[in-house]
């Protein structure tokens, strides 16, 4: 076939292979019935798993159809299938305990942006205070200017006036500026991190589809007959290897937010 890990994961067709690999042979209805599922459904099965050379077919005296498991004479080492079903066992608990490790890192790293964002909510709000003092002063330096056409006497000492508020007034303007540029820096950054996240989520749950397929292979291969993994053992070596280099990627991806993130809080 061509993707058995799509077939594993949304079918029950692992199933009906142990049962072939157990039985030796069974007809269409008794997989149905031990199985629980429709004929039509276990003969698709079938025919997919013969094109694939993976079981035999033919029909008995009575017209049924027989699933036969396939028995070639293909002699495989103990210690092949030994080391193969132990690299196998070794790679299933490795992922299983990084994902948990996993897991728990992209809860904490959420929780660390969310307060930050508190943080960035605040000073936005600062922001939006200095622009109210802004105005406030604004309104004071016209009234003075009123004042000024008004009290010619006092014009001198109301120009200082002036002067003094309009230096607070570019100082308060500065200063929002400086903050403004500092959030608007972080705000991007967040999003960035959030893009980082998402893309390591979707790696896990495309690891996770791995992990769960190289799962089943490995109980499938404890109840499989050796030489009916034999003409198997590159494929599973193969999705092994995969498993482990899909991995290596998102611990990669992790040390890579790891780094966002000491930018970020810095």
């Amino acid at each position: 076939m061509s993707d058995w890990k799509n077939t594993i994961l949304l079918t029950g067709i692992d199933k009906l292979l142990e049962v072939i690999g157990s039985e030796g042979s069974i007809t269409l209805g008794e997989a149905s019935r031990e199985l629980n599922i429709k004929p039509s459904i276990i003969e698709s099965w079938a025919n997919a798993l013969s094109e694939d050379k993976m079981i035999t077919t033919s029909y008995n005296s009575q017209g049924e159809l027989v699933l036969r498991s396939t028995k070639k004479n293909l002699k495989v080492k103990e210690g092949k299938i030994e080391e193969l079903k132990t690299d196998v066992n070794r790679a299933v608990d490795s992922v299983g305990s990084n994902l948990d490790e996993e897991e728990n890192m992209l809860k904490i790293s959420k929780d660390h942006i969310r307060s930050f964002e508190h943080v960035l909510n605040s000073d936005i709000n600062h922001i939006e205070s200095f622009n109210k003092d802004l105005k406030a002063y604004d309104n004071k330096k016209n009234e003075l200017i009123h004042l000024v056409k008004k009290l010619k006497s006092e014009e001198s000492t109301l120009e200082k006036e002036i002067d003094k508020i309009e230096g607070r007034e570019k100082k308060i303007k500065t200063e929002s500026d400086k903050i403004k540029k500092i959030v608007d820096t972080k705000v991007i950054e967040i999003s960035k991190s959030k893009e980082k996240i998402l893309d390591i989520e979707r790696s896990k749950t495309e690891l996770k589809r791995d992990f769960e397929v190289l799962r089943r292979i490995s109980n499938a291969i404890k109840k499989t007959h050796p030489e009916e993994i034999g003409p198997k053992i590159d494929d599973i070596e193969k999705r092994t290897k995969n498993l482990k280099t899909h991995n290596s990627l998102v611990k990669q991806k992790f040390e890579k937010l790891s780094d966002m993130m000491k930018t970020l809080f810095s």
